[in-house]
């Protein structure tokens, strides 16, 4: 008998949990490492599904025993499959949304639907165990489709990854500390001086570098007056090592010298 696993209720549809595994997963589904990984085997025209777990796009299902399937004995091509579908509605004691279902063709394998029940948490995935043929003496042409979840493998990527993101982590930390991708609060100073100056005259105001600022290792990138006629401070563009700027009436050069 089919189970579907979310705390051990068989209310299975918890959208977040689904949507956590389905990504951890990146969207496979597959048989797990469980009992007999549902293993199938055929007898006439019967097929019975051994015990296992799978996991079809982010929920966990587990055959408990083993369930037998009756073919039937037309002609035709068959897939077996899981079916979820979420469109129906389960209670704690009854799993009404997963169920074995064969689909059938006259003439060829007939297309799975599967839709996307992680993003819209509705409408019908069906995952193919095998496919085979049937007719009147039984089961022929029987192919396994199961596909195998290599937890190993995914919980190796998953720290590979994660190893990745901390080294990456490490050198941006490693560049903030040197200075090379990031300026602090710190690294920035403001000085401010008054002086006078008379009308179609010229004047000047020597300012000290700050503790740990020279020539060599900072740059000017504004330089503002506010002008007793004026309204406020006015800031003319970058400067590099010396440059100039009009605004309005007043021309101003700034010039970096050594100490």
């Amino acid at each position: 008998m089919l189970k579907g696993h979310v705390f051990s209720k068989q209310i299975f549809e918890n959208p977040i949990f689904a949507l956590w595994i389905d990504t951890l997963l990146d969207g496979k589904c597959g048989i797990g490492p469980y009992k007999n990984q549902m293993k199938i085997t055929k007898s006439g025209n019967t097929l019975t599904v051994a015990s296992g777990t799978v996991c079809i796009r982010g929920r966990f299902i587990e055959e408990d025993t083993s369930t037998p399937i009756v073919a039937g004995t037309d002609n035709a091509y068959c897939i077996l499959a899981i079916e979820v579908n979420l469109d129906k509605e389960n209670t704690e004691s009854q799993l009404n949304q997963v169920s074995y279902k064969i689909i059938k063709g006259s003439s060829s394998y007939p297309t799975l639907t599967q839709t996307d029940i992680v993003k819209n948490n509705a409408g019908i995935y069906q995952y193919e165990l095998a496919r085979f043929r049937t007719s009147s003496s039984g089961i022929t042409d029987f192919q396994d489709r199961r596909t195998f979840l290599d937890f190993n493998s995914i919980y190796t990527q998953i720290q590979t990854e994660y190893r990745a993101i901390l080294e990456e982590l490490e050198e941006e930390l490693a560049n903030v500390k040197d200075g090379s991708a990031y300026k602090l609060k710190s690294d920035f100073a403001k000085l401010e001086g008054n002086f006078t100056v008379n009308q179609s005259s010229v004047g000047s105001k020597t300012l000290n570098y700050p503790s740990g600022f020279t020539k060599d290792n900072c740059v000017a990138i504004a330089c503002g007056i506010d002008a007793v006629a004026g309204k406020g401070y006015n800031y003319v563009g970058q400067y590099n090592d010396s440059s100039d700027g009009l605004n309005s009436s007043f021309t101003r050069r700034l010039n970096l010298r050594r100490q």
